[in-house]
């Protein structure tokens, strides 16, 4: 059986990769890569040159996205198209 996420991934990634990048675009596909709890307990943010900087909530939550890392990038390459995400960095919230 297929998970919602991964139905949703799969379903929209040839939608999402045909349309133009946009912060916007990136931070709901971030989202949908991340899945529900990585995706709130980061939060996205975007450049043009393709960074994709993530502000994790904590130190705890830092760790666990940069686990995911290569997973989510998998899933952004297929929502976004190949290269479209260049590298991720993953900070920590300055506050708490």
């Amino acid at each position: 059986m297929e998970s919602l996420q991964q139905t949703a991934a799969r379903v929209l990634g040839p939608l999402l990769s045909a349309q133009p990048l946009s912060p916007g675009k990136v931070a709901f596909a971030w989202a949908l890569a991340a899945g529900p709890a990585l995706g709130r307990a980061g939060i996205p943010t975007w450049t043009p040159d393709g960074t994709l900087r993530i502000r994790a909530r904590d130190a705890a939550w830092r760790t666990e996205i940069e686990r995911a890392r290569p997973m989510v990038a998998e899933r952004l390459a297929h929502l976004l198209g190949p290269g479209a995400i260049r590298r991720i960095i993953v900070t920590e919230s300055s506050h708490a």
